[in-house]
């Protein structure tokens, strides 16, 4: 048995790795992109591709799924397996970074036909459930991260392998928390390859975040202001409704970009670990009022309101027309509801106060906070969940540098296995 590391090892983004048995048999957790000012990068060195036997595809984002149009390309063969939700979400998110790609005159390496490709070869299970395919036996666990998302349990060659993805151990209003149940804990676990995002950190108390963001919110609204919240529209923006749900706003919420698909898309396809449908159902559908073009953008900003859109690290979409119109108002507020990248509009705007709207640098007057809504688990979470599974061999990625080494150099010494902390292209044979 053989692990390969093609990215995610010592970084965030591209997540693919390759687990190779005996008999031949190829199979690889996820086939991610990393985008880069310049583009994008894929995963290095998957070799003949066309004899892969198949892909686990842990969740919808595309650091997780964005290559898999490009694979398809090179003439991937084996079935892609995912929950549905994930199965739906992914073919959203795939066809709008091929539009996005398009309309940026950067080469996405691949064409329609191998989005459709995708789609065919798409399998989905359902959670909790055994499949066999060749000669293994696989389960998708709930990960907790976002709608769909799943931890994968591999049965191969007599040994136990486990792929987080991204999990979150603490429930959200959105999504019940990864917990390690009966299959993990009285199963032992051989191999487990954790992410690391948040590896060298403990993130806030949810409950005391939601408190402090309505406040927050309320206090700006008393004051005749009105508050902008870039948001990532896939699992954020449906918690940050939710959220906004437990107050009377005395002002209209607007709903605008990916938010509203991906909503749609969320509340039609059944899925047992999303929490609080029904007042999810309701935000969308009877409360919010939907934007979705620049006129309505002029007309909404005009008035008092909530406007909760994207992007998230406010690099385009919708959310540069409203900052556009609210840069420069003291009673405004710009919420930022999670990690801002090296190099973003929204890292600009957060250390340095300004950001580029239309290619000039605007130094922003609006009130900017920020809340670590995160959907992954922190430096407590990810060593709870490794100490009660308990594995042989653990490897940490997806993560940078001081969270992986933090979490290998934890695990050294507080469990019994053996702590791994790769790079990519690093191949281990655990025979």
């Amino acid at each position: 048995m053989k692990l390969e590391f093609h990215g995610a090892a010592g970084e965030v983004g591209r997540s693919c790795i390759e687990l190779s048995l005996k008999d031949g048999d190829r199979f690889l957790f996820d086939v991610g992109i990393k985008f880069t000012e310049g583009g994008f990068l894929i995963p290095e060195k998957v070799l003949d591709i066309k004899e892969v036997d198949g892909v686990f595809l842990s969740h919808a984002h595309l650091d997780h799924s964005g290559g898999l149009p490009l694979f398809e390309h090179k003439d991937l063969k084996g079935p892609i397996f995912c929950t549905r939700q994930t199965m739906r979400i992914t073919e959203i998110m795939l066809k709008d970074s091929y539009k996005i790609a398009r309309i940026k005159n950067l080469h996405p390496a691949y064409n329609k036909t191998d989005l459709k490709e995708v789609q065919k070869d798409t399998k989905f299970v359902r959670y909790d459930k055994w499949y066999k395919h060749r000669n293994i036996r696989f389960m998708f666990l709930n990960a907790g991260h976002i709608p769909g998302s799943a931890m994968v349990l591999v049965e191969a060659e007599g040994r136990r392998i486990l792929y987080t993805g991204d999990i979150n151990t603490r429930k959200s209003e959105l999504m019940f928390n990864c917990i390690p149940d009966d299959e993990l804990i009285d199963n032992p676990v051989d191999i487990m390859i954790s992410e690391s995002t948040y590896g060298d950190r403990d993130l806030p108390d949810r409950l005391e975040l939601e408190k402090k963001f309505l406040k927050s919110v309320e206090k700006t609204i008393k004051l005749g202001g009105s508050v902008l919240i870039p948001t990532f529209s896939l699992g954020r923006a449906q918690e940050i409704l939710l959220i906004l749900s437990k107050k009377d706003w005395p002002c209209k919420i607007y709903f605008d970009g990916m938010c509203k698909k991906l909503t749609r898309s969320i509340l039609s396809t059944p899925s047992k670990y999303v929490d609080h449908k029904d007042i999810l159902s309701k935000m969308f559908y009877e409360t919010v009022e939907w934007v979705g073009s620049n006129k309505r953008r002029k007309d909404a900003v005009t008035k008092q309101g909530i406007y909760l859109t994207t992007s998230g690290m406010i690099q385009g979409g919708p959310v540069l027309q409203y900052l556009s119109e609210m840069w420069h108002n003291k009673k405004d507020k710009i919420t930022l509801m999670g990690f801002q990248c090296k190099g973003t509009n929204g890292r600009h705007l957060l250390e340095d106060g300004y950001v580029y709207i239309d290619g000039w640098k605007t130094y922003v007057k609006c009130d900017v906070e920020k809340y670590d809504f995160s959907g992954h688990a922190d430096k407590k979470g990810i060593m709870n969940l490794v100490k009660k599974v308990n594995p042989k061999f653990v490897f940490f990625q997806h993560g940078d540098d001081d969270a992986v080494s933090n979490l290998k150099k934890w695990a050294d010494k507080n469990i019994s296995g053996k702590a791994f902390a790769p790079k990519v292209r690093d191949t281990f044979e655990l025979d």
